[in-house]
C-alpha cells in the first residue's frame, strides 16, 4: 500500500511551484526552439523530421531525444501537483508525434531514423540508443501514473519488444548492454507498473552481462570515441569487470551512479547478497574518497570521470549537475535497500548543494559544471578549465541537466519518506514540510519544518488511532538535539542506524517536535585532498556556504578564518529565498607589499576584516565574480 505525500514547505514549495508553473512550460518552448536568443535545441523538431513532417536536417547530440523524454517525465510529475490542461495537451501532442515517428518494428530513436537506420545497434559504446529508450520508458511510466493515460506506455512496450528480439542471451542475439546505463532503471519501473517479468529479466540480463570478458565493446568502431585513450577504456563504461565484483567507482560518473541505482533496484528485488556487498563497497568508495563537500562527484573533465582517491580539485572540478542528481537517485535506492541514515545524509547534501546549484533562482539559467572555486580570468584563459563557466547559461548544446533537475524537483515528494506496511514503520529521511497519508488516508502526519534555517521540525498525527513506529533521521551534521512528545521533553530516545525510533499508539493531535542544534561550523578535508590542505569550509545545517567577490572583494585567496567568533546572521535583499547569510571575524592578507612584486622575502600582514558567506547554491546570482568554498584556516 502506497503512502501519499504532499509537500508544503517554506523552502521547497516555492521552488517546486515555479518548476511546475513556469520552468517546465518554459523548457517546452526551448525544446521547441521558440525562445529567441538562446541556442536552438532542435529536440522536438528531430521528431518531426523522423515522422516525415519536416524537411529539415537532424541537429544536436545523438542523445537529443532524452531531453524531450526527461521533460515529459518532469511535466508528468508536475501534473500531480499543479493540474494544467494546456500542459497535458502539449504532452499528448508530443506523444502523438512520437507515435508517428515510431517505426513499424517499434524502433524510436530520431538520430538513427533521420541519419542511417542501418547503423542501429552498432555503437553500444556511445550510440545512446538504450539510454534514450530508458528515458522514454521512464517518461511513459510517469505519465501513466500521473494521468492514467497509457498510450506512450504501450508505445514503449513495443520499443522494448524491439530490443528483446535482438539483445539477450539467446542464440543469434546480440550479447551486449548499453555503454551508458539508464534503461536498467527504466525497465524496473516498467516491470513495477506492468508486472511483466520479462522487463525485469531484461534489466537483470543487462546488469549481469556488463563486465564479462573479453568485452564486445572492444570490437566496436565507436569504442573510445575520437580519443581512444585510457580515459575512455572499459572502466569509463564500468565494463572492466562484472558489476558484483567491482570495488571502486571508476569512469564516467553519471554512467556509474545510474548503474549503481539499477543494481540497487535488482538487489532490492532479489536480495542478492553479492550485489548488496558490491553496492556497499562502491558507496563507501564514493563518499569517503571521491565526493566533494557539496555532494558533487566527478573531478576529471576529460571523460567526465572519477579520478584517483582524494583528487578533488576545486577550480577545475567537473561536478556535473546530473551526477549529483544521479547520486540522489542511488542514495534513495540504498535507503530502500537498508534503512541507514548515512544514505539520507548524502541524499540531503547533494540535494541542497550539488544539485540545487545547477539552476538559477529564476529557473531559466543552468550550470552543467559546478566548480567549488572560480577565478573568472583564469577560467576563461586556461585550457584545463575550459569546461567551467563563470555564469549560468540559458541553455547548452548538451542540455541533459536542465530537464533532469526539473524532473527531480517535480518528483521530490518521492524522496521524503519510506512507508513499510509490514511492521507499520514510517521513515523520515528528509525534513520537508507537508503531509503524509497512509492506510488510504485514514492516518497520517503533518510535518511543519523550518529545518533548513533554524533546525526545527514538528510532526502532528491525525486520523484514526493506531500503533506505528516512527523513525526520524538524526542528520550527520547534528551536534545535539532536543526532542519533545506532546510538549514534554524526552531524553534517551532509542536510535537505530541513525534514526530516532518512536513506537506508540498514536492518537489525534499527538505532536513530536525536534530542535536540531544549528550553527555555523568549520569542516576540514582528509589530508589526502591536497587542494584543501590548510583550509576549512563552512556549513550551517545541511547547507554548504561560500564566499563571493560581490561581498568580499577580489583576491579571495587572501582571506583566512580563525575560530568562528563574533558570528552574525543576516538576510541580503539582493539574494532570493530569505536565505540565512553569515558574517564572521576573519583576516585579509595586506596587499601593500605586493605592489609591483610577484614574490617577497617578507610575510604580508593580516588585517582584521568581516567575512561574509552565502549558501553555495545561491552563488552566481549577482553576476560573474570570484567564488570559493574552502578558505585558509588559521584556527
Amino acid at each position: 500500500m502506497e503512502a501519499e505525500v504532499k509537500i508544503r514547505d517554506e523552502f521547497w514549495s516555492p521552488r517546486i511551484e515555479k518548476i511546475c508553473r513556469e520552468i517546465i512550460p518554459y523548457q517546452y518552448e526551448v525544446l521547441n526552439d521558440a525562445v529567441a536568443g538562446i541556442p536552438h535545441s532542435h529536440a522536438i523538431e528531430n521528431f518531426r523530421i523522423a515522422a516525415g513532417e519536416s524537411d529539415d536536417q537532424y541537429e544536436g547530440m545523438l542523445f537529443q531525444d532524452s531531453d524531450v523524454a526527461k521533460w515529459i517525465e518532469a511535466a508528468a510529475w508536475s501534473l500531480r501537483l499543479c493540474p494544467d490542461r494546456e500542459l497535458e495537451e502539449k504532452i499528448d501532442s508530443l506523444v502523438d508525434l512520437m507515435q508517428r515517428a515510431q517505426r513499424e518494428d517499434g524502433y524510436l530513436n530520431t538520430y538513427y531514423i533521420c541519419t542511417d537506420l542501418e547503423k542501429r545497434l552498432t555503437n553500444f559504446s556511445h550510440g545512446h540508443e538504450l539510454y534514450c529508450a530508458g528515458h522514454l520508458i521512464e517518461a511513459a511510466v510517469a505519465y501513466a501514473l500521473a494521468t492514467g493515460k497509457e498510450k506512450m506506455l504501450h508505445m514503449m512496450e513495443r520499443y522494448v519488444e524491439f530490443f528483446l528480439e535482438r539483445i539477450g542471451a539467446g542464440e543469434g542475439k546480440l550479447h551486449g548492454y548499453s555503454g551508458h546505463p539508464e534503461i536498467e532503471m527504466a525497465l524496473y519501473k516498467l516491470y513495477q507498473y506492468t508486472h511483466d517479468v520479462r522487463y525485469y529479466d531484461f534489466m537483470t540480463y543487462l546488469i549481469m552481462e556488463r563486465g564479462k570478458q573479453p568485452s564486445f565493446l572492444l570490437k566496436e568502431e565507436g569504442f573510445g570515441e575520437r580519443y581512444k585513450d585510457k580515459w575512455f577504456d572499459l572502466e569509463y563504461h564500468q565494463a572492466h569487470m562484472p558489476a558484483w565484483e567491482q570495488k571502486a567507482a571508476v569512469g564516467h560518473c553519471v554512467r556509474a551512479v545510474y548503474l549503481y541505482s539499477a543494481m540497487a533496484d535488482m538487489a532490492m528485488e532479489t536480495g542478492n547478497s553479492d550485489m548488496k556487498n558490491a553496492l556497499r563497497r562502491l558507496w563507501r568508495d564514493v563518499v569517503t574518497r571521491k565526493m566533494y563537500i557539496t555532494g558533487a562527484i566527478g573531478s576529471e573533465a576529460h571523460g567526465e570521470c572519477f579520478s584517483s582517491d582524494f583528487d578533488l580539485p576545486n577550480d577545475r572540478a567537473y561536478a556535473e549537475t546530473c551526477a549529483s542528481i544521479g547520486l540522489i537517485f542511488w542514495a534513495k535506492r540504498m535507503l530502500h535497500l537498508e534503512k541507514k541514515s548515512c544514505y539520507a545524509d548524502v541524499m540531503e547534501l547533494a540535494l541542497y548543494n550539488g544539485a540545487l546549484s545547477g539552476i538559477s533562482e529564476d529557473g531559466k539559467h543552468y550550470f552543467y559544471v559546478n566548480p567549488l572555486e572560480i577565478h573568472p580570468a583564469e577560467a576563461e584563459k586556461r585550457f584545463d578549465t575550459q569546461h567551467v563557466k563563470i555564469r549560468r547559461e540559458a541553455w547548452m548544446g548538451c542540455a541533459c541537466c536542465p530537464p533532469n533537475i526539473a524532473r527531480l524537483l517535480a518528483s521530490l515528494d518521492q524522496y521524503v519518506y519510506i512507508w513499510e506496511e509490514q511492521g507499520r514503520k514510517l521513515y523520515v529521511n528528509l525534513f520537508i514540510g507537508g503531509e503524509i497519508l497512509i492506510d488510504n488516508g485514514q492516518r497520517g502526519f503533518t510535518a511543519e519544518s523550518s529545518y533548513c534555517w533554524n533546525g526545527k521540525v514538528c510532526f502532528r498525527y491525525h486520523g484514526l488511532p493506531g500503533k506505528l513506529a516512527l523513525y526520524i533521521r538524526v542528520p550527520g551534521w547534528v551536534k545535539g538535539y532536543a526532542a519533545a512528545i506532546n510538549g514534554e521533553q524526552t531524553e534517551n530516545l532509542r536510535e537505530e542506524e541513525g534514526y530516532i525510533r518512536i513506537e506508540r499508539e498514536f492518537k489525534e493531535r499527538d505532536c513530536i517536535t525536534l530542535q536540531f542544534e544549528i550553527t555555523l561550523r568549520k569542516v576540514y578535508a582528509n589530508p589526502g585532498v591536497h587542494a584543501d590542505a590548510g583550509k576549512a569550509a563552512l556549513m550551517r545545517g545541511p547547507v554548504v556556504y561560500c564566499v563571493e567577490e560581490a561581498d568580499n572583494g577580489k583576491n579571495l585567496g587572501g582571506l583566512s578564518v580563525g575560530e568562528l567568533v563574533d558570528t552574525e546572521e543576516y538576510w541580503d535583499d539582493a539574494l532570493p529565498d530569505n536565505a540565512v547569510c553569515v558574517s564572521f571575524a576573519g583576516y585579509r592578507e595586506s596587499e601593500e607589499i605586493w605592489k609591483e612584486r610577484l614574490y617577497s622575502f617578507e610575510k604580508a600582514q593580516k588585517e582584521p576584516v568581516r567575512i561574509k558567506a552565502i549558501p553555495y547554491y545561491l552563488w552566481g546570482n549577482r553576476g560573474a565574480g570570484e567564488m570559493c568554498i574552502w578558505i585558509n584556516d588559521i584556527g
